[in-house]
């Protein structure tokens, strides 16, 4: 087990020594100024301020720093995040192959199993510290804007979640749905992961991981999906914005929640498969 550990760390380390690795973490907080700085236009605030007004309660009180996060979370973390996760995921075990690193690294007394299992581990604990980053960050920017205190506003349309909280508890509920959020995205992870098996350049698996999750999400908001849509994982990785609900539904949570795990676990059974039967040492 200790040694487990050690090649989990030594590839935890390859992987945050890559440059690329931080793209994602330049790019979300680069993207966060940018929108923090258009939220603080007049014309946004005005939209913010009808929407809040409309609902009996004081604009002043609940656009506040983790409101302003929230939606910083709600815009971008899907479809940017799924870029450089993808962008990660798809590299770890393609680029190894590559490079015909596998010759030298299956010399040693080391599973196949054992080698794909801790890189998964190693994309998976990249998505829960980006997505934590992404959320944290965007909390802090709005703390420097709009200082400590206040309500929290929360509205999620397709959920048809409109709710405001309390300062303490909108922070209990904002990290408890980051938690979720991290678990959804590593389906993306996953997604790359599984392509990424295959003998195919890195990029081509990027590649691959991203369009699978476009299409499925192009599907679900096209509408022709409707009566499908359980079929689509966006659909699932969509639910972590129900902790945001008034009496959260943890039946339809956990549902939502098992098919990502079932679906992850099925995507690294499945990638495995395929690298085991691929020739690395000729």
């Amino acid at each position: 087990m200790i040694l487990f550990f050690h090649q989990w760390q030594g590839e935890l380390l390859k992987l945050f020594a890559r440059r690329r690795t931080y793209i994602g973490f330049g790019a979300f907080l680069g993207l966060e100024i940018v929108l923090l700085i258009v939220f603080r236009l007049q014309g946004v605030e005005r939209i913010f301020e009808r929407l809040i007004s409309r609902q009996g309660q004081a604009f002043g009180e609940y656009y506040s720093a983790i409101t302003l996060a929230q939606m910083i979370l709600g815009f971008s973390v899907l479809l940017l995040g799924a870029i450089y996760l993808a962008l990660v995921a798809g590299d770890i075990v393609a680029k190894e192959g590559e490079d015909g690193h596998y010759r030298l690294l299956l010399v040693r007394p080391v599973t196949r199993l054992r080698l794909l299992f801790i890189k998964y581990l190693t994309s998976t604990c990249y998505t829960f510290v980006l997505i934590q980053f992404i959320a944290w960050t965007a909390f802090l920017l709005g703390l420097a804007i709009k200082g400590w205190g206040g309500g929290f506003f929360v509205m999620i349309p397709e959920a048809g979640i409109l709710e405001f909280y309390q300062w303490a508890e909108g922070i209990e509920r904002y990290a408890l749905a980051s938690c979720f959020l991290a678990v959804s995205m590593t389906t993306v992870s996953s997604v790359a992961f599984f392509l990424s098996c295959f003998p195919i350049k890195p990029a081509a698996a990027t590649i691959g991981a991203l369009s699978y999750i476009l299409v499925d999400l192009i599907l679900r908001n096209t509408g022709f999906m409707d009566n499908y849509d359980h079929f689509l994982l966006t659909k699932h990785m969509s639910a972590w914005g129900r902790i945001y609900a008034e009496h959260i539904p943890w039946p339809v949570l956990v549902r939502s929640f098992t098919i990502i795990a079932a679906a992850n676990a099925s995507l690294f059974i499945l990638g495995t498969a395929v690298f085991e039967s691929r020739d690395l040492k000729s």
